[in-house]
């Protein structure tokens, strides 16, 4: 017996192929695709343009954006007002509590119905105030100079709730103090510190 025989050791068996074989088979690589430009004559002369952005709007632009502007702010005033007049009337039994209750997510009795147009209630003077204010420097991106657009649409939309002494009192004093808090914003710039000197008067 040979060394070389043992453990397999030896030339290398007829049926295992050359390593190099073996990768060359294994590399066969699919065709590749390639797109083609073709480019076609032009019919008509075409004359080059460069864009520029537009330096600003133009007036029709503004107020387009404006009307816009007014008119999310008197929707906004509509349904606000409209909601808390009807949480006002529910305890003399004008409107179906019920109904209206389950809409708005507030307890299904009277007391409940004041206590959500009550001072901490999230139908109340402050919150829906606030509510308005917030939407008003949103619209606005807290222009103070835009105050005036701001107020005038708040004034329609509550006139389309009603008269203005017609409302339940809870709809005169949100007024109020919305008027109130747009003089703040318009004479400050800004909310900041509303409310501050008041309770440090107090």
């Amino acid at each position: 017996m040979s060394i070389s025989n043992l453990y397999g050791v030896g030339a290398a068996p007829s049926q295992y192929q050359p390593v190099q074989q073996k990768r060359a088979a294994q590399d066969t690589t699919p065709t590749r695709k390639q797109d083609t430009f073709t480019r076609n004559t032009p019919t008509e002369t075409t004359e080059e343009v460069t864009y520029q952005r537009p330096t600003k709007l133009s007036a029709e632009q503004v107020d387009t954006l404006k009307q816009q502007v007014q008119e999310s702010m008197l929707a906004l005033v509509e349904d606000m007002l409209g909601t808390q007049a009807q949480i006002a009337k529910l305890p003399d039994g004008s409107v179906d509590f019920d109904a209206l209750a389950q809409q708005l997510g507030i307890g299904t009795t009277p007391e409940a119905a004041a206590e959500a147009i009550g001072e901490n209630g999230m139908w109340g003077v402050d919150a829906v105030s606030t509510r308005l204010i917030d939407m008003a420097m949103s619209l606005t991106n807290g222009d103070p100079e835009r105050v005036g657009e701001m107020r005038e649409a708040i004034r329609k939309g509550f006139e389309a709730v009603g008269d203005l002494e017609s409302l339940p009192q809870v709809c005169q004093d949100t007024y109020h103090e919305t008027m109130k808090r747009l003089d703040y914003w318009e004479t400050n710039g800004s909310m900041e510190g509303y409310g501050e000197a008041e309770e440090s008067a107090e």
